[in-house]
């Protein structure tokens, strides 16, 4: 089971640091299947997993999971940074306990702490880079997908053509 100080985005603050995060931080528990936040909904906080998975996922009507967060990691902190609504929907993939940090009292602390800072935006640009190559992949396939698609509908028209052709051919010589 993961502590606030064991969190790598707080491993290096001070004991004072990590005393004004503990009495900031919520711990909240999720039941299997029990959404923490959805797509849409306002940036209220940031969320670290103490026990359990937590699945980020997608996509109206059937969800797409791209991201599963474990024991240590942050979450929903995209929208707590640039105050926007939920880009995603988390999920508790099984029985999970998250430290949970309120906006406005998240933003103080990282404008309190240049260590917390630094730590966050690694962590920002370590998920980031991660997408990026998953989109990547997803395009280098999609791209992959279509040429075999024109490959396909290429050989139907190169097939039908002389096809086509035997058939005229034929009938000429039948109706001289």
């Amino acid at each position: 089971m993961v502590t606030l100080e064991t969190i790598p985005l707080f491993q290096h603050l001070s004991a004072e640091e990590l005393q004004a995060l503990r009495r900031i931080a919520q711990e909240r528990h999720f039941k299997v299947g029990q959404d923490i936040f959805c797509e849409g909904a306002a940036g209220d906080g940031v969320y670290f997993v103490k026990d359990g998975l937590v699945e980020i996922s997608a996509g109206a009507g059937g969800r797409r999971i791209f991201s599963r967060i474990g024991p240590g990691e942050i979450f929903g902190e995209m929208a707590v940074i640039d105050h926007r609504p939920r880009s995603a929907n988390a999920s508790a993939a099984q029985a999970t306990t998250v430290f949970f940090l309120p906006r406005a009292e998240m933003l103080e602390f990282i404008q309190g702490s240049p260590a917390a800072s630094f730590a966050l935006l690694q962590q920002i640009n370590r998920r980031l880079r991660e997408f990026n190559q998953l989109h990547l992949r997803e395009v280098i396939e999609a791209e992959r997908i279509a040429a075999m698609g024109n490959f396909a509908r290429s050989i139907a028209h190169d097939l039908k053509n002389p096809l086509g052709i035997i058939g005229l051919t034929a009938e000429i010589y039948a109706n001289p």
